[in-house]
């Protein structure tokens, strides 16, 4: 009696075993990157919440030395860098900050900043309302930090980091302020 032929096995995957694995790639891809995207972001804001302080601490430093408010203009002259390059100031005692600040690499968002020597800096903003009243508590003396490339989101955080549950619109009390259509924040660093 004839046998019947064998039945090779073949190697591989079939279409449909690949389009079940590519499948689950997809949906796993899909569930992880915006737990990714945001442990970035949270990353990112702390970076700048270090930043502020640092800032605050040096900008703290030299006021007492010198009685004035610093700034720090990133890419800028000397003369603008008095926090971190040697000054001819009465009573400047620094360097304040190790490193001057820097556009781009100092922003942890890439954009640019600067640190102004007033809080109303090219009339971005007429000041800060520290207490959510509506009346803004901080107008000339002090030091604001200024970072483009910002996202609300970011904003947000920053300013729930910096100021809790103020009262008011958080984009326009505490020390934070936001211009969402320049992305631009504002930061009170110091006063």
């Amino acid at each position: 009696m004839p046998q019947a032929p064998l039945l090779r096995s073949r190697d591989g995957f079939s279409l449909m075993e690949i389009v079940i694995a590519v499948s689950i790639i997809a949906i796993l891809a899909a569930s992880v990157t915006p737990f990714v995207g945001g442990m970035i972001e949270r990353s990112k804001v702390a970076k700048t919440l270090t930043l502020v302080d640092t800032l605050r601490t040096a900008c703290s430093m030299y006021h007492v030395d010198t009685g004035t408010y610093a700034r720090e203009y990133a890419g800028s002259s000397p003369g603008n860098r008095r926090l971190s390059k040697r000054q001819n100031s009465a009573g400047w005692n620094g360097p304040y900050l190790e490193e001057p600040l820097r556009h781009k690499s100092s922003n942890p968002f890439g954009g640019n900043l600067h640190l102004y020597g007033t809080v109303n800096a090219n009339g971005w903003v007429s000041g800060f309302d520290l207490d959510g009243d509506g009346t803004d508590d901080v107008t000339t003396d002090g030091n604001m930090l200024w970072l483009s490339l910002i996202t609300e989101s970011v904003a947000q955080r920053l300013d729930t980091a910096l100021d809790g549950n103020l009262a008011g619109d958080w984009r326009t009390t505490g020390r934070v302020r936001f211009d969402a259509q320049n992305g631009y924040a504002f930061i009170l660093v110091y006063r």
